[in-house]
């Protein structure tokens, strides 16, 4: 499945999981045993029914996050509210990066027949570590 396309499936199937572009290219290159693998230069979804049915009719530009922005402010919000008051941020509005395993995580280890979708998500992925103060 093209790359966008992977984004957009998590997006739709699962927007409480993978709110925001950010949580889904964390999970995918990042998190260790995300149930993900490569395969003929794609990362592809070990065993998952309804991702081996899903199709999309019209392959997307740029996969869409219903409720990012939505998202985005809540987040800010509750770290204003943590600076302010001290009190434990919502877990809901929560993010913070899969510190990434130069052993196993994918963002490392990637195909050499990579295709130029996925090697451009996994190069966004590595841009927004590096703006968010992640060693890669």
């Amino acid at each position: 499945m093209r790359a966008e396309d992977t984004l957009q499936f998590m997006a739709d199937f699962y927007p409480s999981i993978f709110p925001t572009r950010k949580h889904c290219l964390n999970h995918l290159f990042c998190t260790i045993g995300n149930g993900y693998r490569w395969v003929k230069g794609e990362l592809v979804e070990d065993d998952d029914k309804k991702y081996n049915r899903y199709r999309l009719v019209k392959p997307v530009r740029k996969a869409e996050f219903e409720d990012e922005r939505d998202w985005w402010v809540r987040y800010r919000f509750e770290l204003e509210m943590h600076e302010e008051t001290g009190k434990r941020i919502n877990p809901d509005y929560f993010f913070e990066w899969s510190q990434p395993s130069r052993e196993y995580s994918y963002i490392y280890h990637f195909p050499k027949n990579i295709r130029p979708d996925w090697k451009a998500l996994l190069e966004e992925c590595r841009q927004m570590l590096k703006e968010d103060g992640v060693e890669i």
